[in-house]
């Protein structure tokens, strides 16, 4: 569930599709200068449909991204979970199990160093397309884009951002993969620049925590 909510961590290519008088390039560009160079926060709600299994999964929690690649993700429902990277390594750690699985962000996250589409939107232009979502989708409160990888993945077939029409926040992520699985991420009570400290982005492995190395 969490790998495949990592996959949307994707947003730029410049792209020139109209959506009621507003191009997608023009979006993304206000979406850049909303996010600026600083850091954010945000609540998130985390919800994955598994096809094959017929289950819906709910998650909670809160989020923190730091330049540069600095991502903190703290699920805290249904049970805590935590995944942390400084843009170097990652760390995923469940406190139940005691253990925490450690790896390269570059293994994990794909050919960057880390990677977000909050912090860093223009690096992963080459691996996508970007076009203006379906017109059924746009609403009067968001705009809808509509990403599909220039190369086939069976983790990600298209990935839809919504983006707020009167902030330009991404307000939610909705992502398919090759096996008909869906996950879909709101996002609400964003903060910006309030310099978060670094060390949120840092892992200090407890004693006796079972470690395991992530495979790429």
């Amino acid at each position: 569930m969490i790998r495949c909510f990592f996959i949307c961590i994707v947003v730029f290519s410049l792209w020139h599709n109209t959506c009621w008088g507003i191009e997608a390039a023009d979006i993304l560009d206000r979406v850049q200068d909303r996010y600026g160079e600083g850091d954010f926060e945000a609540d998130f709600v985390q919800e994955s449909q598994l096809k094959a299994m017929g289950m819906v999964d709910t998650a909670k929690g809160h989020i923190y991204f730091g330049r540069p690649g600095m991502m903190r993700w703290h699920y805290k429902t249904p049970e805590e979970y935590l995944i942390i990277t400084d843009g170097d390594t990652v760390w995923m750690y469940r406190p139940e199990e005691n253990q925490v699985m450690l790896g390269r962000a570059s293994d994990y996250f794909g050919s960057k160093k880390g990677v977000d589409y909050f912090t860093r939107p223009g690096e992963l232009t080459k691996e996508f397309d970007i076009e203006i979502g379906p017109k059924e989708l746009q609403g009067k409160d968001h705009y809808v884009l509509r990403l599909v990888p220039r190369t086939e993945r069976p983790g990600l077939a298209e990935l839809y951002l919504y983006v707020s029409r009167a902030t330009f926040d991404i307000v939610k992520t909705v992502s398919h993969n090759g096996f008909g699985d869906t996950t879909t991420i709101r996002f609400d009570n964003f903060m910006f620049d309030q310099g978060i400290d670094s060390c949120l982005f840092k892992f200090e492995i407890p004693k006796g925590t079972e470690v395991l190395q992530l495979e790429d």
